[in-house]
């Protein structure tokens, strides 16, 4: 092999996603999530959200759930749809809200259907369904 096709071939191997088969929800949230957002999924004050206590938040309405499977953590993850839908889902139990119901779990298809679209402003689509849920109960809060 070439010097060029080496670097080639290496470039190639680096840019794949690292995706382990059989890999865990927890197992993918540790390799794929918890690097920004935190072993125990609090995220960054003022720069990342937290998904702890959030997540099953979002979930209870059609908005919120748009919300979480476009932000670009989702939208441009490496993980494929059923792997995601199981880790948003292992979140929502894990890391829920005590008080609340737990929601209705993503399905792969729900996640297909709606990942590959980012939103163009993330923080502006965030104040919108955090106001919607504030005006049907809890809500997550307005700032991260």
């Amino acid at each position: 092999m070439t010097r060029a096709a080496a670097l080639v071939a290496g470039a190639a191997i680096a840019a794949a996603p690292l995706v382990v088969a059989g890999a865990n929800p927890a197992q993918d949230y540790m390799l794929f999530c918890m690097g920004c957002h935190g072993a125990q999924a609090q995220g960054v004050p003022g720069k990342i959200p937290p998904l702890a206590g959030v997540v099953s938040l979002y979930m209870r309405t059609p908005e919120g759930r748009n919300y979480v499977l476009r932000v670009p953590g989702a939208a441009n993850s490496a993980l494929p749809d059923a792997q995601l839908a199981a880790v948003l889902n292992w979140l929502a139990e894990h890391y829920g809200t005590p008080q609340q119901p737990p929601p209705a779990p993503f399905t792969p298809e729900e996640v297909a259907r709606t990942r590959h679209t980012p939103l163009a402003d993330v923080k502006a689509m965030r104040r919108e369904v955090v106001r919607q849920l504030a005006a049907s109960g809890a809500a997550p809060p307005a700032d991260y």
